[in-house]
């Protein structure tokens, strides 16, 4: 009796730990991804040397906002733009629980209807988000409240992986 409750304890023990292995060597899930956001933007004449050489200016955005997965986000993306309203910088969403997400953003604005439209491009984060990837486009509207600066508003869909 004895001999074959040990056995059945050894069995078990090898069952969770080979359990405990696939799991750890899983794929990452992926998942679909919805967000709205309300922010403003600071531009900053001329373009610092940081900058693309064909830069004009670099826009500041900043936001809050609500998203699957992250819950209450802030955004912050610091963009590069060209004379044409084309833009290339990076963002950084953070959750409410403190983890972020890193993005690389292409950017392109209409000053004339105030329309834009975004790409990004999710290369990591922190905590959750650590190993993300993914991609997903963003659009809205924009409205000037200065010579430098707007306030704005926008969606967000797309899919993320992560583990």
């Amino acid at each position: 009796m004895k001999r074959h409750l040990a056995i059945t304890a050894v069995m078990l023990l090898c069952s969770a730990v080979f359990f405990v292995v696939v799991c750890a060597g899983a794929d990452p899930v992926a998942v679909p991804l919805k967000g709205k956001w309300e922010g403003s933007s600071n531009f900053i004449f001329p373009a610092p040397s940081s900058c693309p050489a064909d830069s004009v200016m670099q826009a500041i955005a900043t936001a809050k906002g609500i998203m699957t997965l992250t819950g209450a986000s802030e955004y912050l993306s610091p963009v590069c733009c060209n004379a044409a309203g084309q833009c290339v910088g990076t963002a950084v969403i953070t959750a409410a629980n403190g983890d972020a997400l890193y993005l690389t953003v292409t950017h392109f604005f209409n000053p004339v209807t105030g329309d834009w439209s975004q790409s990004e491009v999710f290369i990591g984060g922190t905590g959750r988000f650590e190993d993300a990837t993914g991609m997903s486009t963003s659009s809205g509207t924009s409205t000037f409240t200065g010579p430098t600066s707007d306030i704005w508003q926008g969606t967000t869909v797309g899919e993320i992986k992560f583990f």
